[in-house]
């Protein structure tokens, strides 16, 4: 009975993993059918699939050439229940009697081989499964299986990233929330409430200022404030108040607190009173009014009286951290945001930060630094900014992001220091494991893309050659031509093969971002290369100078330095006049603490006023050629970036082209 509790317990914990990445029922994205899409190249199969088990059904979220309309699948298929955690692989559907009823088996597209990679979370549950299959048994390298692999992690970081954005989401859905209560105490404060911009024009207008003023807040928004409720003659001399406190404001968070004579929109006058504090807003500087009628002095006990109680509720219910010192840095106010608890809410009120620390058996080091922060905003008169870290009563680091602004009377003596802290501790989390893993994604696609380019073109020159000299073969009568032609086919083939070899250990790089430079010969280097090319070269009669006097040894990727020497020569071959003797220049040389290869050649060149822009780019080519790709150049530019270096281009059309490849020794 416990074991079937523990299944069940587990099972819950796996779905509600599920839920959590709201994946379900989600239209198709381009992230995950690429992924898809990629795993069927790795591994030359036409059927792929993307599924996720829910509880009673299979969901397809991205599929290759399978028969499911609406993305679900009532039966499930039993391999996607098994609780491996590793690669799976059915060699053969058909005769496993597990597998042999099922619909995608018995009928299209007639599964016969697939493989498994189960999408496992950090806590170990399986949610669902990356698979290809085939029509017939077969069997897949380890290299193959290995991309796989790679490519079921590469889902698992896209999860991962859906959930903090998920949760990203959800916490602006809740400061939203926050801001409409801020609104409601808005709409039901008991002053006349004003919002201006910078320029002094209303953006907000609550109802107690419609009452105090006459003007309905759809007639006032849009109006510049001094126009509608001051007196035409002292237009003049309440905007040069208004201006200089801008031109202060500006610089400081001081509030700007005055009486003046008002008007109603029937032209009635008015003592009154208006405090404005600035604030900012998605960058926008804007000033909060808070205006009131004074006219009756025997009010004016009981308006402030509801005014701070007005002023409390408002930073009582503001989620961030906000507190009021004295001139003697003890607190005069401090909200729910700096401290829950009301018992440690009220201590705290006439004392510091020092006798807080002693109080709460904690060290004193914010303390000092808070007081520290207190004397220069006290001395300089100027806002404070400044992050402290503690540890809260579980142990976690919590950084608040704090500000601290003085307050003056009508004196100029400092009245009052208001302090705000926000909580960024998740926000810098958040960012974190953003930036690791996009950093982590963004190097994932690089290499499998890398792998995929450099298989594709790299392989390609090695492969002609073996095809030229085997029609050479066929075609000849001569025994002794035909051993001569035979024992040509020995370096390309060891070229082919080096190839691969660093083909191969390319995949195993591992996922860090470093890639593993070794101590390279040039001309050994060079020189394989050449001879992946031997027939080419005959052919094109080239004659090949090269100078690695200088500079005989580099630090660098060997799989790099083989790409870069491939693609600059062959290009050459590929693009040779065939009006001049093809003449083909390879040199190193030393410049402090950087190596400069030149490739220099006599052909066609490139016109680099009409293709400036275009020459490193994938796909991009400047001459009829069949075999002309337009990857070659765009990969080596993408090498010696990832490297540090730099690469660039001397050519004018039909003088030839010279390559320059700065290489930063590793």
């Amino acid at each position: 009975m416990s074991l079937d509790i523990s299944e069940s317990t587990e099972e819950a914990r796996r779905l509600a993993a599920l839920y959590e990445l709201e994946i379900l029922d989600t239209t198709p994205e381009e992230d995950y059918d690429n992924i898809v899409a990629l795993a069927g190249q790795i591994t030359d199969t036409e059927l792929g699939m993307l599924v996720f088990l829910d509880q009673d059904r299979v969901w397809y979220k991205s599929k290759m050439s399978l028969p499911v309309a609406d993305g679900y699948h009532n039966m499930v298929f039993w391999a996607f229940r098994e609780p491996s955690k590793e690669l799976f692989i059915l060699p053969d559907m058909d005769t496993d009697p597990r597998s042999a009823d099922h619909p995608f088996v018995t009928g299209p597209p007639f599964l016969r081989y697939a493989v498994l990679v189960p999408l496992v979370t950090d806590e170990g549950l399986i949610l669902g499964h990356l698979a290809v299959g085939d029509n017939k048994p077969r069997e897949l390298s380890e290299r193959a299986l290995e991309g796989l692999r790679m490519l079921g992690n590469q889902v698992m970081s896209l999860l991962k990233l859906r959930v903090e954005l998920i949760k990203s989401k959800k916490m602006e859905s809740e400061s939203r929330m926050a801001l409409d209560q801020i609104n409601g105490i808005f709409q039901s404060a008991v002053d006349a409430v004003i919002i201006t911009d910078e320029d002094g024009v209303i953006c907000r207008w609550n109802p107690q200022a419609e009452r105090l003023f006459g003007w309905p807040a759809e007639e006032a928004i849009g109006k510049l404030f001094h126009e509608i409720v001051v007196p035409e003659r002292n237009h003049a001399s309440f905007w040069n108040l208004r201006h200089a406190y801008d031109g202060k404001a500006l610089g400081s968070a001081a509030d700007l607190k005055f009486e003046f004579v008002a008007m109603k929109r029937d032209k009635t006058e008015f003592d009154a009173s208006l405090g404005i504090s600035p604030t900012r807003i998605d960058g926008r500087l804007f000033f909060i009014g808070f205006a009131s009628d004074i006219s009756a002095r025997k009010q004016i006990t009981y308006e402030l009286d509801k005014q701070k109680a007005f002023y409390e509720n408002i930073l009582n219910k503001i989620p961030t951290d906000i507190a009021v010192f004295d001139a003697n840095h003890r607190y005069v106010f401090v909200n729910p945001g700096a401290i829950k608890n009301d018992e440690l809410r009220q201590y705290i009120i006439g004392k510091d930060d020092f006798e807080y620390a002693a109080y709460r058996n904690r060290d004193d080091t914010v303390a000092k630094l808070r007081r520290a922060q207190f004397q220069e905003a006290k001395s300089t008169g100027k806002e404070i900014r400044w992050q402290d870290s503690i540890r809260n009563a579980d142990g976690e680091v919590l950084t608040t992001l704090r500000r601290l602004f003085p307050v003056y009377d009508e004196k100029g003596a400092l009245s009052l220091l208001i302090g705000f802290g926000i909580d960024i501790t998740d926000r810098i989390l958040m960012e974190e494991k953003q930036s690791a893993l996009v950093k982590q994604l963004s190097a994932q696609n690089t290499q499998l893309l890398d792998f995929c380019n450099i298989v594709s073109h790299n392989l390609r020159g090695p492969l002609i050659n073996m095809s030229m000299l085997v029609e050479f073969i066929e075609e000849s009568t001569d025994a002794e031509e035909q051993k001569l032609l035979v024992s040509k086919l020995n370096p390309v083939i060891e070229s082919l093969n080096t190839t691969f070899n660093e083909l191969v250990e390319s995949i195993q790089i591992k996922q860090d971002l470093e890639i593993q430079s070794e101590k390279i010969k040039l001309k050994e280097c060079l020189q394989r290369t050449l001879d992946g090319l031997e027939m080419e070269i005959n052919k094109s009669k080239a004659k090949i100078s090269i100078d690695f006097e200088e500079v005989p040894v580099i630090r660098y990727p060997p799989k790099y330095l083989s790409s870069i020497f491939h693609n600059l020569i062959s290009n050459a071959l590929k693009y040779h006049s065939p009006d001049r003797e093809l003449r083909i220049s390879v040199k190193a040389e030393k410049i402090q603490d950087r190596v400069i290869l030149t490739v220099k050649d006599n052909g066609l060149g490139i016109d680099l006023i009409k293709h400036h822009e275009n020459v490193f780019k994938i796909g991009k080519v400047f001459h009829k050629h069949p075999n002309a790709k337009g990857l070659g150049l765009y990969m080596t530019k993408a090498q010696v970036d990832a490297m540090g270096g730099t690469v660039w281009v001397e050519s004018l059309p039909d003088q030839g082209a010279t390559f320059f490849v700065v290489f930063i020794d590793q």
